[in-house]
């Protein structure tokens, strides 16, 4: 690859990843017009449009979204290679690239990997745990909070913990009287539902499915907020992680009887990149706050369980 290519390439990858040409400027400190200069010479060379211009803003094409997955891999390995080559640096630089399926997991742990790497940036996006694998797999991310993970041997997951869905319910609905609600009769009530790929869906579906109780969604929404605003506005019933909970006025939440539904929380990453400074830096507060979590569940000294 030439000089001169290598450098059009890098203009493209920082606008591209940054999503417009003030910040990727600011990024990678040069001037936003000689950004420009280098990307409009990458899609004259070869008479192709990398990004659709309106404005001020910028959208990747469908040529753009497929380059973009081959700059990430060829300049995530050539900034690996330079790691390796300074001994894995054990000081964590740059930004790390956080995925999550939720942001109630992921935050506290962005907190404390900040304040232990003040040389380290974070940034983060929360979607659907599909789109997250996704991103983690083409080298878009750096490391993703996952509440599953295939059983895939590219990748490292560390167990976080795991934590039970609840029913949740308008403040109002007959069935908030009870102290748990059974699941034959969440079965019959009207279901506001995740869209196809949510995590918290896929648990709960096959919870039920595996007592016998086949769900079928009576309205499909595409992400938590949506689905808590359909249940605030008497929709219908859904489902949400006890971490994910926070108090409103609207709602009320019950542990689900006669079926077991937990969410288990992962920390995960590409098993080939678990050696960069950066991830491994971020697995080792992920490890401290599980370890932290466990012991503050245990029983304390001369507490005995039943039996």
């Amino acid at each position: 690859m030439s000089s001169t290519l290598n450098v059009q390439l890098r203009a493209f990858h920082a606008v591209a990843t940054e999503g417009s040409f003030t910040k990727a400027a600011r990024a990678v400190g040069v001037s936003q017009s000689t950004l420009s200069i280098e990307v409009k010479a990458l899609e004259q060379r070869y008479g192709v449009q990398l990004f659709r211009r309106s404005g001020r803003a910028i959208e990747l094409t469908l040529l753009g979204t497929e380059l973009l997955t081959f700059t990430n891999r060829t300049f995530t390995a050539q900034a690996e290679a330079v790691e390796l080559l300074q001994g894995t640096s054990r000081v964590p630089t740059g930004t790390l690239r956080l995925g999550a399926d939720g942001p109630f997991h992921a935050m506290p742990l962005v907190a404390a990997f900040t304040a232990r790497h003040d040389g380290a940036r974070v940034r983060m996006t929360v979607g659907n745990a599909q789109r997250v694998l996704a991103d983690l797999v083409d080298i878009r991310l750096d490391v993703a909070l996952l509440a599953r993970v295939p059983g895939d041997p590219q990748l490292y997951a560390l167990p976080l913990w795991h934590d039970p869905v609840h029913v949740l319910l308008p403040r109002d609905h007959p069935l908030a009287r009870m102290r748990s609600v059974p699941a034959p009769l969440i079965a019959r009530e009207r279901l506001v539902m995740r869209e196809a790929g949510s995590m918290t869906r896929e648990t709960v579906e096959r919870a039920f499915a595996a007592v016998d109780l086949p769900l079928t969604p009576w309205m499909e929404v595409e992400g938590r907020e949506a689905s808590r605003e359909a249940i605030a506005a008497g929709l219908g019933i859904g489902f949400m992680s006890a971490a994910e909970l926070t108090p409103d006025p609207r709602f009320v939440s019950r542990p689900i009887a006669g079926c077991r539904v937990e969410m288990d929380e992962y920390v995960v990453c590409l098993r080939e990149r678990q050696r960069l400074a950066i991830v491994r830096a971020f697995l080792d507060i992920a490890a401290e706050a599980s370890r932290a979590r466990r012991e503050a569940a245990a029983p304390g000294p001369g507490v005995r369980s039943a039996g």
